[in-house]
């Protein structure tokens, strides 16, 4: 049996009599709507052993796993947050269920992982699987599949050979537990290059009606499996998360030593291509081995219709997870490069800064504003001036845009305004944010309860379109980070919460959390109890994943030295306390673990 260390933990008791906050109380109604809404949502749309409810035949290649993971992928995240019990169970019983669905009725999983898909696609499916480990870390089942899933790259595992240790290259832009695939399916090949998300490099062209010729589908088909499939492409970033899952369940080195490896070797190939970010390189870790030497053109990159969106993620989630696992902020130099490249090729139409969002062989093109994701992620990140200054060049010219709070679902992220917040020009920012939540999740079960179509034919984003879990306000505002990248990011909270009493993650009930500033070295947060009768106790991590640890924190009239990575408040009915926590940040060896477990080892069942 692990010691439980929670009776150690340094202790601030709030004792100021509050008037409950506006915030406070849309954060707790919030709370209670998804967790009314969301048995209505599973009941609705799946059978009694958590399959979906759809069709029995697998409609083919154009439908990808994501597709079905995404119906619940916030799930255990919101439990983290402080859902309620039933979203906590629910989320791994359908985390199974749609696993054996599309291993079984589908086939498009072999080892519950999934066979050989990009990982644009790939990372939709597992940030559901990442954030598993943040709810419940005990389950010896997961901790296992997150160590044979990160197998299938690490060179574990030799008979998926996904990964070339000697030149550090993901050796195709398809993968999975079947390992690379370098014959690419007719129906990739058709798709990707009708959608503009690859070329065929130098000295090919292709002409109309190519796919109605056998002999042209042939040449091509050949010429795509030569250029695209034996390929490494800034996308494989996105498995650095996977890898950092298994490393948060287990604290292998292994995991650290491989994600450091990899990450360094793209951050070298930009450095060795002039500051630019290369999208394709070869089997032998040479850029543009299989393209006559050109950098651009490759699968989901620089040319592609939506590289600027897909490049700028994953380098995102890889950047955010190797300094998370290493403590290293020289990582989050391959990002800031990206970044900084993007600014140095812009144009300017008054204020307004536009970047290309391709490099084709006509140069630098399509022009518009930065996205947003990833230069505000590297902000929270770094806490960097630098960065914050490429935020407000970034902003000028756009201020409208930044200061709108918006309705939205989860795929439609916007960290934007929250970040003025942080500036302290948007003060009611918290109740805008959490209104607009609310309204969301009211309207997404609405269609819930009114949907009446044929539900083995319906269309496979319809569930993502209706989940009535929203949790971006609670992400944003009790935790103090932005939203995790949607496509494979893991949590980026400068706080997190657990209740003490329940033993469970997430803030207790009657519980509400607002993190009011953010800085280098320290972190503003406001606790507050809203029930009239019962004490409840929180217990604040440092970091969603305990990398931080506070320093001295003071709050109520109390000051202590914390000087680790829990510590409880205790609140008695109706009362409040403001604290101003001292933080390092990224000093200590992320893990899943609870504060009640030993850091160093998970009490797996």
């Amino acid at each position: 049996m692990t010691e439980d260390t929670t009776t150690d933990l340094p202790l601030l008791v709030a004792t100021e009599k509050t008037s409950p906050p506006n915030w406070a109380v849309l954060q707790r109604r919030l709370i209670d709507a998804i967790d009314e809404a969301a048995p209505i949502f599973l009941d609705k749309y799946t059978r009694p052993g958590g399959a979906l409810v759809w069709r029995e035949d697998y409609p083919g290649d154009g439908v990808w796993a994501d597709d079905l993971y995404e119906a619940f992928f916030n799930w255990p995240q919101y439990h983290a947050l402080g859902g309620s019990d039933y979203c906590g169970e629910k989320s791994l019983v359908q985390w199974n269920a749609i696993t054996r669905q599309l291993a079984v009725d589908y086939g498009r999983v072999t080892d519950e992982f999934v066979n050989d898909d990009d990982w644009f696609h790939n990372a939709e499916n597992y940030i559901y699987f990442y954030h598993l480990g943040m709810a419940d870390p005990t389950n010896r089942e997961m901790m296992r599949r997150a160590r044979r899933f990160a197998g299938f790259y690490t060179s574990e595992d030799p008979t998926t050979p996904n990964y070339d240790p000697q030149h550090r290259v993901v050796r195709s832009p398809f993968s999975g537990s079947k390992g690379p695939l370098f014959d690419a399916r007719f129906a990739d090949v058709s798709y990707n290059l009708d959608h503009g998300h690859t070329t065929l490099g130098p000295g090919f062209a292709l002409t109309a009606g190519w796919q109605d010729d056998e002999q042209q589908r042939r040449a091509v088909h050949d010429r795509f499996n030569e250029v695209v499939m034996h390929s490494d492409v800034p996308v494989n970033l996105s498995i650095v998360p996977l890898v950092a899952t298994a490393f948060m369940y287990t604290g292998d080195t292994s995991y650290r030593d491989w994600i450091a490896a990899y990450v360094g070797a793209w951050l070298q190939r930009t450095i060795d291509n002039d500051g630019i970010l290369p999208d394709n390189v070869g089997p032998g870790g040479v850029i543009g081995e299989r393209r006559q030497g050109q950098w651009w053109g490759g699968f989901y990159g620089w040319t592609g219709r939506f590289g600027h969106q897909m490049v700028s993620c994953s380098l995102t989630i890889a950047a955010e997870a190797a300094l998370l696992v290493t403590g290293d902020h020289g990582h989050l130099e391959l990002l800031r490069t990206y970044l900084d490249l993007l600014i140095d090729k812009a144009e300017r139409k008054g204020e307004k800064l536009r970047v290309p969002h391709k490099h084709t062989d006509d140069g630098w093109t399509d022009f518009g504003p930065m996205l947003q994701l990833a230069p505000i992620h590297l902000w929270t990140a770094s806490m960097a001036d630098v960065d914050l200054v490429r935020l407000e060049r970034l902003r000028a010219g756009y201020e409208d845009e930044w200061a709108q709070v918006r309705q939205h679902g989860p795929r439609s992220q916007d960290d934007r305004a929250w970040t003025r917040y942080l500036e302290g020009d948007l003060p009611d920012y918290p109740e805008r944010i959490l209104q607009a939540n609310y309204r969301e999740v009211c309207d997404r079960t609405a269609k819930v309860l009114a949907d009446e179509q044929d539900l083995t034919t319906l269309d496979v984003h319809w569930w993502q379109q209706v989940n009535p879990v929203v949790p971006e306000a609670l992400v944003q505002l009790a935790t103090g980070g932005p939203e995790p990248i949607y496509w494979g990011g893991l949590a980026q909270g400068r706080v997190r919460y657990f209740d003490a009493e329940r033993r469970r993650a997430g803030l207790p009930p009657d519980v509400a959390a607002l993190v009011t500033s953010l800085k280098a070295d320290s972190v503003g947060l406001t606790l507050v109890n809203l029930s009239a009768t019962k004490a409840r106790s929180a217990i604040v991590g440092a970091g969603s994943f305990a990398e931080h640890a506070f320093g001295s924190v003071r709050g109520g009239g109390q000051e202590l030295e914390v000087d680790g990575t829990h510590l409880q408040v205790d609140l008695p009915p109706g009362t409040g306390i403001e604290l101003e926590a001292g933080m390092s940040r990224y000093c200590q060896r992320p893990t899943f673990a609870h504060p009640w477990h030993e850091r160093s080892v998970i009490p797996f069942r």
